[in-house]
């Protein structure tokens, strides 16, 4: 076998585990699918569909509960009030519920999952575009420096809440130059990484266009070099935000420079039932 044959089996290999890995995420016991509340809390109020009394706190939430409703925190069932700790704790709580739900506080938002949610046992798999080698390019990303830096705005995330600029990755993608606003994600297994909010031409509601992808767009993700330097763009990673997935998430909003009007016809493009029919 020829190294270039064996190049190509490595990275067919590796795109057939990312698809697994994706499909595996959706349907995850905290993944989108499993999301049925996400409440925002700002006084004592019930929580549907799970008992108690929720409130703010510094740190995250309290419920307050008796023995017999089955909120258990941290391992131990309440029978009183309990401060939930928050995801930005140290050792955030965890919170089990009647009827196999369970509890994340994310800020003041109580996250509700249900593991056997009606749209996982839906769930067929994501759709996508079948891997190309057309749609891997190169592009050169330029971080922001000096007086750009402090004067480069901001990208919201779907909280509203403002997501630091990094840079920008020049590129042609479809035939049409583009210069993409990179945004700072979290860290991939220990590795920096930078974020590409794109809407295309393929971003359309499924029966306006057959051929369509997620509306409100996708997540290109990369690399963070650290430094100017040509970045590899593979458009076949292209994957759905959360929101794709279900109504309990909101939407970031792509910014102007990422809105191409090409069609992009590589990765991800609906989360599909048995008959392919889009969930949401």
């Amino acid at each position: 076998m020829s190294s270039g044959a064996g190049a190509a089996d490595d990275v067919a290999a590796a795109f057939v585990e990312h698809v697994h890995d994706r499909d595996r995420w959706a349907r995850s016991a905290r993944g989108p699918l499993a999301l049925v509340n996400a409440q925002h809390v700002d006084h004592p109020q019930p929580v549907w569909p799970v008992p108690g009394s929720w409130a703010p706190a510094v740190g995250g939430l309290t419920v307050t509960a008796e023995a017999a409703d089955g909120v258990v925190v941290d391992g131990v069932p309440v029978d009183g009030t309990v401060l939930v700790a928050g995801d930005t704790a140290v050792v955030p709580s965890s919170v089990a519920l009647p009827d196999g739900f369970a509890g994340t506080v994310s800020g003041d938002t109580l996250c509700v999952w249900d593991p056997s949610s009606e749209a996982i046992a839906r769930f067929a798999q994501i759709a996508r575009f079948a891997w190309s080698d057309d749609w891997v390019t190169s592009g050169t990303y330029v971080p922001l420096v000096g007086d750009a830096l402090e004067a480069r705005g901001g990208v919201r995330d779907a909280a509203g809440d403002a997501v630091p600029v990094a840079g920008h990755v020049e590129t042609v993608v479809g035939g049409a130059t583009g210069r993409f606003v990179a945004v700072r994600s979290a860290a991939h297994r220990g590795a920096a990484r930078l974020q590409l909010i794109v809407q295309d031409a393929t971003s359309a509601l499924p029966e306006v266009d057959p051929g369509s992808t997620y509306s409100m767009g996708r997540f290109l993700y990369l690399d963070d070099p650290g430094a100017e330097a040509t970045v590899e763009l593979d458009w076949n990673l292209l994957v759905l935000p959360p929101c794709a997935f279900s109504y309990q998430y909101a939407c970031p909003i792509p910014p102007e420079d990422n809105r191409v009007s090409v069609r992009i016809t590589a990765g991800e493009r609906h989360p599909v039932d048995a008959s392919g029919a889009v969930l949401h």
